[in-house]
């Protein structure tokens, strides 16, 4: 018997633990991987989890959904200060800003639901970042959208909105919104 193995090979105990394994993969590279792989499925149920809950209200509130009321709880910090803005220039220049309501993708209330979540991109960085796709259904349309989320406090929580049909990004337009002076 041979004490030398096979780089593709793997040591056993007795009880059939791998002792060695010559791979070409790394194991930081494997566990980042599974990483990854995890936190992709935590990023998308959050979104899932978020959007029920939007729907729940959506259908219990007949289709006004309670819109600053989720942004506190769902959204980053960052978002909830830039909204705060927002909302005194609103109340300031007796203007509203919102075009669409971000939260369900349309004009008018009305009865919406969420289907085809998909996470299209993560980043494991120093800052942690996700972005989800999804599609709005209300009555008589559908909107695809594109959630920006970010790890922020223990848990993810969203950082912008996107409305992939108009080509409307919400924080874009908050922020151009507060920068202008003319507003009528």
């Amino acid at each position: 018997m041979s004490c030398q193995k096979n780089k593709d090979e793997v040591a056993r105990d007795y009880a059939g633990t791998v002792l060695v394994q010559n791979s070409v993969q790394s194991v930081s590279t494997q566990n980042s991987e599974m990483q990854q792989m995890i936190e992709k499925g935590i990023v998308l149920e959050r979104a899932r989890s978020i959007f029920s809950m939007v729907r729940y209200n959506t259908m219990s509130m007949g289709g006004a959904p309670m819109g600053d009321l989720f942004d506190k709880a769902y959204c980053s910090k960052s978002w909830n200060k830039m909204l705060m803005q927002v909302r005194c220039k609103e109340e300031e220049t007796a203007t509203l800003f919102f075009e669409i309501e971000h939260w369900t993708m349309t004009r008018e209330p009305g009865i919406v639901t969420f289907d085809d979540f998909e996470v299209s991109r993560l980043s494991m960085d120093s800052v942690m970042t996700a972005s989800v796709n999804f599609v709005a259904y209300s009555a008589d349309s559908y909107t695809p959208a594109r959630i920006d989320m970010v790890y922020e406090d223990g848990r993810w929580v969203i950082d912008n909105f996107h409305d992939l049909k108009y080509k409307l990004n919400a924080r874009e337009s908050m922020k151009y919104y507060l920068r202008k002076e003319d507003v009528i």
